[in-house]
């Protein structure tokens, strides 16, 4: 499906219920809207995996600005800050309310944008192997060697420092790529093969266009909602090292940090069981808004 937000058409996909029959009552069910990375990729990364959390929420699944199925609209455009606004210009035209950000890598930056700009808006935050945590290229760098040598390290050092050249793209491709899944890649060949990649937004990221990819303190301090943190200890491109600061920037709200072991770039892909068990859990303490008519009833919960 496909809806007008600003200035662009948007595609999105849905599967489960907002509301669910029960005895002689509908009851509400979370809104889990989902944040895909890249920047430039699509929505198709969260299948198959996310469809078995539609016996408790209601899934969306959101091509962002300039990807996917989405109109691509201009370079200027791919912002983090039009992205944030997007999603709040979106939940506006379908009157999702209180929707939980599940953003994946630079999803969750986008996701991190959104809360601290539309605070009234979101519900609860899922960053998951997320751009944008208080880190260093030194840190990427550490695990890059710890997990595949010096060769990886100085492919990794090439590409990430900003060389743009075709040997440090083979390099990267060769030797650093490979690293961002841990024990289980979940599949990441058939996944790039039938996603809808936009090239253009990533080198434009690549390029600073997006906007700072760390989170500011100011921006932190501005996301009020709970926040559920989901790390693999080897990845190497959002350290976990550095995913466990974020409670120390998220000073306004409630933030925890779960780091699975043995899993990499991708935590939803690589460990589906342990995630969507911290995410299950996570949804029981978030309050719900009512959908029936315009009231809302402060002691209803998510699920």
């Amino acid at each position: 499906m496909r809806v007008a937000v600003d200035d662009v058409s948007v595609y999105f996909d849905v599967e489960g219920c907002g509301l669910a029959a029960q005895g002689d009552a509908m009851l509400p069910r979370p809104t889990l809207l989902l944040l895909h990375g890249g920047p430039g990729a699509d929505h198709s990364l969260f299948k198959p995996e996310f469809s078995v959390l539609t016996d408790v929420a209601q899934v969306i699944y959101l091509d962002q600005r300039g990807s996917g199925r989405s109109d691509h609209s201009k370079p200027e455009k791919w912002t983090w800050t039009r992205w944030a606004d997007d999603i709040a210009a979106f939940c506006a035209a379908l009157d999702i309310r209180a929707p939980v950000l599940v953003g994946s890598s630079s999803g969750g930056r986008v996701a991190i944008e959104c809360a601290a700009r539309h605070p009234d808006l979101v519900a609860g935050l899922v960053l998951e192997s997320t751009l944008g945590v208080p880190t260093s290229l030194d840190e990427s760098l550490e695990v890059f060697e710890r997990r595949g040598g010096q060769v990886a390290r100085d492919a990794a050092a090439r590409y990430l420092g900003g060389d743009t050249s075709p040997s440090a793209a083979k390099a990267w491709a060769d030797h650093g790529l490979p690293l961002y899944a841990g024990a289980s890649d979940g599949d990441m060949a058939s996944r790039r093969a039938r996603a809808l990649i936009n090239d253009e937004v990533q080198a434009h990221f690549r390029a600073g266009g997006c906007g700072p990819a760390e989170v500011t303190a100011a921006l932190a301090t501005a996301v009020t909602c709970p926040t559920l943190v989901l790390a693999g200890e080897d990845d190497p491109v959002s350290p976990a090292v550095a995913a466990r600061r974020l409670p120390a920037i998220l000073t306004s709200t409630a933030t925890k940090v779960e780091v699975l072991a043995g899993v990499g770039h991708g935590v939803f892909r690589q460990a589906p069981q342990k995630s969507f068990d911290a995410l299950r859990t996570f949804l029981r303490g978030i309050p719900a808004a009512r959908h029936d008519g315009d009231g809302h009833d402060p002691e209803a919960t998510l699920v």
